[in-house]
């Protein structure tokens, strides 16, 4: 839409084009773009989960097909439940949920900083 002067005037038809200029403008102002995607972070993003997702893969398979030195739970005292994989949360977990927080939380930190565009 091309841009008008402003009508000035007490004139019926100069009240109506003012009226047109201000819709108009409205109009113009409505259908700008009022939000921004950041490629570049949206590719930052995915390339973290992917390289977390492979080490956690690649721990995780390293984990099922080591053999601990003994059995933990030995036959006789298996009473129906299924309890072998239970036990205490190892260091890598520990560190990659820290790591996680820690993350979320200055990302957070830094886009209420920066503001954010919508």
């Amino acid at each position: 839409m091309p841009t008008l002067d402003v009508p000035t005037g007490d004139s019926t038809q100069t009240v109506q084009a003012y009226y047109d200029h201000l819709y108009s403008h409205y109009l113009a102002q409505a259908f700008d773009q009022s939000w921004l995607l950041e490629w570049g972070n949206l590719l930052w993003v995915l390339l973290w989960l992917s390289a977390l997702t492979a080490v956690f893969f690649a721990y995780s398979y390293w984990q099922r097909t080591t053999r601990a030195p003994k059995e933990p739970y030995p036959l006789e005292s298996y009473d129906g439940h299924i309890q072998e994989m239970n036990g205490p949360v190892g260091p890598f977990l520990t560190l990659f949920f820290i790591g996680v927080a820690l993350w979320l939380g200055l990302f957070t930190i830094l886009k209420i900083m920066n503001g954010q565009v919508y």
